[in-house]
Parts: C-alpha cells; structure tokens; sequence
C-alpha cells in the first residue's frame, strides 16, 4: 500500500508537471553536462553565462533532474527521485532567486544555502544548489558564497547562473567551471519562435528587441511589451517634435518596469546613432521605425547622442543594483535630456 507521503506525491504530480525538455540552441551545452556526469568528475561549482532568454535555468533544472535521478542521460521520470523533483519538493535541492523580483540576493539566503550544504544528502546522493541570477547577489551575499567555494562541502554541486558576467567578482567566477550559453543563429530561433508566436507577430523584429534571445522574445509578446514600444517610441518622437511634456510623458510610463522602458529607449537611441554614423547603410533593431530615425538624425547631434546613451546607461546600472530612485524623477531627467539632445 503506497504510504501518505506518496500519495500526496502523486496527487501534487498531477498538477505540477515540470517540462525539461531541453531547447533547440542547448544540445552543446548539454552534452558538455553529461560528459561531466559520465566522467564521474563533478565539479563543485558550475557557472552558466549567457544573456538573459536562453534558459538557463531550464538547463540548469534539467541536469539537477537528472543527477538527482542517476540512471541515464535523461531523468527517467518514473523514479521516487523524479517523483519528488517533479513535485518540486526534492529535498536535496534548493533554489535561490530573490524574493522579489528586481531585488538583490541577501546574505541570509546565503547563509541558508551554507547550513544546506553542510547536511547529509537526505536521498542519499548530491546536494544541488541553483543560485538565479548570481549577479543579483549583494557584496556580503557575494562574500558568504566566496567562504562555501574555497572550502567547498563533499558531494554538493553548485550551479551559478548570470545573465551579467562581468559583475560577478572574479574571486568567484575563477572558483567555477565556466559553460557559455550563446544566442542561437537567427534561423534556428526564428524557426522557435514560430511555434510559440501567433501568425500576425513579426518573429524578427521580436527576436531583434529580444538581442536575439528566444525566450525573451516569446516574454516580450506575452507581457505586451511590443505595444509598451510603440507607446514610447511615439512618446519619444512626440517629444523631439515639442507636441507633448516631458513631465506628462514621464508620468505615463512611471507604472511600468522601469528596467524594460530603460532597455527600449536604449534600442531607440542606438539605432539612431547607427543612422548617423552609417549614412543610414546599416541594419535597425527597430527596422520598422526607420523613417523616424532618418528625419531625427538630420537634427541630433551625434556627440549628444553619445552623451545621452551614457546617461541611460548609468540610470540602468543603478536600477539593477536596486538603488531606491524615484521613478517619476528618474523619467522626467530622461525624457527633459531627451527633448535638449533631439534639438541638436
């Protein structure tokens, strides 16, 4: 008679059901994994790099499955192993991800992870640790981490995941086995993206503002972000043009991700310096907003143009490390700097 545990097992199974088939781009990265696994020569410490929408994490997940399962090179799904990890109640992995998105990884979720690692495998096998992303670590996060790398804990594998490699200090990434995730070629994605995007969505430019990340790309349809990107661009061009406020404008994208709207007036503003310094004989992110950019670069300045990227850039930076900025002022800068740039 199958226990209570079991049963409750199966009952959750039936409503959550992890899909860890692997994507079309990661079949190089997964046969590195299982080279890994078959060698029986784990390392301590895994960093996967790459932008962000390339799954990662799904990879990452993936091979947790099936070092957790041992028995091929896929998880067979059927053992009391699989059971567990498909519930997503395998005690011998643990995730950490900030509590919100957005915010930083805390030390304490640090320290959590240190006291897991230093138990006995409840299964009897590995401990896995996913930290997603291990950028968003704050420094006495960074620092605990440091402490389980140089002495790391027999029998457990960690698996950092950043979207931003450079701002992890190197006294981590060179306690890691790096594995790079790159951008799939253009026709492999697109050839994704076709079965995951409705007819009437334009595939290539999704994939274009995406910087050719499939999954981002897909995230971008289904979050509306492509009509976000009209709204501003219009806004943008609204502006150059004196028919609308900057602090109006400001106030009307305040409630959205500021990260997202700071990522979509970086595209606008490189793709107006590729006009410029090309003579307009160059490929747009946003190719469906070219005669607006060819009327805009007969009266930007390109060292303004420069000089604003900079700008958006650093209001970027601090955004990601989570500063406490006032929304509505931080878009009011923009956008005033925006109108004084576009005049030339």
């Amino acid at each position: 008679m199958a226990s209570i545990v079991e049963l409750l097992i199966a009952r959750i199974k039936k409503v959550i059901t992890l899909d860890l088939s692997l994507y079309p781009w990661q079949h190089q990265q997964w046969q590195q994994l299982i080279a890994r696994k078959r060698s029986k020569r784990l390392p301590h410490a895994l960093l996967f790099v790459g932008i962000e929408g390339l799954g990662k994490k799904h990879c990452a997940l993936a091979y947790s499955q099936v070092l957790l399962c041992n028995k091929s090179d896929f998880a067979c799904g059927q053992c009391h192993n699989c059971h567990l990890f498909q519930a997503q109640v395998h005690p011998d992995l643990l995730l950490i991800e900030p509590e919100k998105p957005g915010q930083m990884i805390k030390v304490d979720q640090i320290r959590e992870m240190v006291q897991f690692v230093n138990e006995t495998a409840l299964q009897g096998g590995l401990r896995i640790v996913i930290i997603d992303p291990a950028n968003a670590m704050n420094l006495n996060a960074a620092n605990a981490l440091l402490k389980t790398l140089e002495e790391p804990a027999p029998n457990t594998l960690l698996i950092l995941i950043s979207n931003q490699n450079l701002r992890l200090p190197a006294t981590i990434t060179s306690r890691c086995q790096k594995l790079i995730f790159q951008k799939p070629v253009e026709s492999l994605a697109l050839e994704w993206l076709e079965t995951q995007l409705p007819a009437n969505i334009d595939r290539k430019l999704l994939l274009n503002l995406a910087d050719g990340a499939p999954l981002r790309a897909k995230v971008w349809n289904e979050n509306g972000l492509y009509s976000l990107r009209q709204d501003l661009f219009q806004g943008l061009d609204d502006l150059a043009r004196h028919q609308i406020d900057p602090l109006q404008l400001a106030a009307k994208f305040q409630e959205y991700e500021m990260l997202v709207v700071l990522q979509l007036i970086l595209i606008w503003v490189q793709d107006l310096l590729r006009i410029q310094l090309t003579q307009g004989e160059c490929e747009l992110i946003n190719f469906d907003y070219q005669s607006v950019f060819t009327r805009l670069a007969r009266t930007c300045s390109s060292a303004q143009l420069i000089n604003y990227l900079d700008v958006v850039k650093d209001t970027y930076t601090k955004l990601m490390r989570s500063l406490n900025l006032n929304r509505q002022l931080v878009l009011e800068e923009l956008f005033i700097r925006w109108v004084q740039y576009a005049a030339g």
